[in-house]
């Protein structure tokens, strides 16, 4: 049983009284085996709607385009998330990730067309200044922050960045 309450279909205002709550299991330990999740990225098409199921928010909470609930499982993130916990998250963070607490997605190109795969991390980025005042990621680290013991973090190289990419940040523990 879920933690929250699911509205009818009649009842769905987008954002305005629910969130969508995706059908993916987020890995707090390694990647995730390869999932697919309709419109991750929030569009509010109908068939999206319909696709997906939508919960309230405790009242903590105030709905809002962007969130989305997902269930994290596995133990690398235990000082944080909890085993099993569902949590809030926001699409599509702006600003500084350096520090936060980051769902990510690994595109290899073996799995290029089929979704990727999900983990939930602490986020640590090196960048190198560029002359035209562009800057490039030299690396990206996932860390995990965990009481158990087997939990390394994942370094992502200067060739290897393009394959990470950040969907979400961390927002709570909502159930």
């Amino acid at each position: 049983m879920l933690p929250f309450r699911h509205l009818s279909r009649e009842g769905i205002r987008p954002f305005e009284n629910c969130v969508p709550l995706y059908d993916l299991k987020v890995a707090a330990g390694k990647f995730s085996d390869e999932q697919q999740v309709t419109d991750i990225y929030g569009g509010l098409r109908e068939q999206a709607i319909q696709d997906n199921e939508w919960v309230q928010l405790p009242n903590a909470f105030r709905h809002q385009q962007g969130l989305f609930v997902a269930q994290v499982v596995g133990e690398s993130m235990n000082r944080r998330i909890p085993n099993g916990s569902w949590c809030l998250f926001r699409l599509n963070p702006t600003g500084t990730r350096q520090g936060k607490i980051v769902l990510a997605q690994h595109r290899g190109i073996a799995d290029a067309d089929n979704g990727g795969e999900f983990t939930v991390k602490k986020y640590e980025s090196n960048k190198r200044f560029l002359s035209d005042g562009t800057w490039r990621h030299t690396s990206i680290i996932l860390r995990p922050d965990t009481t158990a013991s087997g939990y390394e973090s994942r370094t992502f190289t200067e060739e290897q960045v393009e394959d990470v990419n950040v969907i979400a940040e961390f927002v709570a523990v909502s159930g």
